[in-house]
């Protein structure tokens, strides 16, 4: 069994030349029916199946919009990558417009099942690829994403139905949003484009860039159906998944919690690692 693979992450400089590097923006989906937590109860936000998939509100997608006018985020973009989520999937194609109008091979619009949210919650559970295709597939493509939604059932499994388990699922097992999240950079390794945008949620970003760093996950919960490498639970003890050198305001930067909508750029680098 081969061990997980940290990739180096470092600032947009925009002077890279290297062929072994790709720009990459990770965006933070912008505000979902199921962040309205101001305004209602847990149990009518993430825990409740009136959000199941939640959409993106009225907010959200002028958030959207006004990404969509922010010069310099993707102008020079050959390649969107999403989360197969409904919200992920509205945040691609509502905020980069000039990408959309593309054409198909151009400027291809790709969903990535490894870029889904952490699954904990009714708002975390996704369409069936055939919904989703039949919504957005003219512009996304969804044909490398099973059918029916394979990690909610990964994790029913393990917890029980939504009415039976109300707390964290996967994010009492984040040795396996980590691995998840090299999935996704060993894939975008084998893709041709060099200058990508990927759309994703807090959480998974959380995991990717905190995993195995001093002080691990922000707010990681007790790890309960950690499916190995957590040791005692510790998850600044697994394998880092992205390294930041000896960059620590750049570490600190990125490992910030994501606003909804919010963009982030840096320079991911595929090189194989010094042993």
């Amino acid at each position: 069994r081969a061990a997980p693979r940290t990739f180096d992450v470092r600032r947009d400089d925009a002077t890279s030349t290297s062929t072994s590097t790709k720009r990459v923006t990770f965006v933070r989906h912008a505000e979902g029916f199921h962040n309205l937590k101001a305004a209602l109860t847990f149990d009518t936000t993430y825990n409740s199946s009136l959000n199941f998939d939640a959409r993106l509100t009225p907010r959200g997608e002028a958030q959207c919009r006004a990404l969509a006018e922010t010069r310099g985020v993707c102008e020079d973009c050959d390649l969107v990558v999403t989360s197969s989520m409904t919200r992920c999937v509205q945040t691609s194609l509502l905020s980069f417009p000039t990408l959309t109008r593309a054409a198909r091979d151009a400027v291809p619009f790709v969903a990535n099942e490894d870029l889904r949210e952490t699954a904990n919650y009714w708002c975390d559970r996704r369409r069936t690829t055939e919904e989703l295709e039949r919504e957005f597939g003219d512009r996304v493509d969804f044909s490398a994403c099973p059918m029916r939604d394979e990690l909610w059932e990964r994790y029913e499994r393990i917890a029980g139905p939504p009415d039976a388990w109300t707390k964290h699922r996967e994010s009492c097992d984040l040795y396996y949003v980590a691995n998840r999240c090299r999935a996704f950079f060993e894939w975008l390794e084998r893709r041709p484009e060099r200058r990508i945008v990927v759309s994703t949620h807090s959480a998974l970003l959380r995991c990717m860039f905190s995993y195995g760093h001093p002080g691990g996950v922000r707010a990681a919960p007790e790890q309960i159906f950690d499916s190995g490498g957590v040791f005692g639970g510790d998850t600044s003890k697994g394998v880092p998944v992205v390294s930041y050198g000896d960059d620590v305001d750049f570490a600190a930067r990125m490992r910030e919690d994501f606003d909804n909508c919010e963009y982030r750029t840096c320079f991911v680098d595929f090189a194989p690692r010094a042993v």
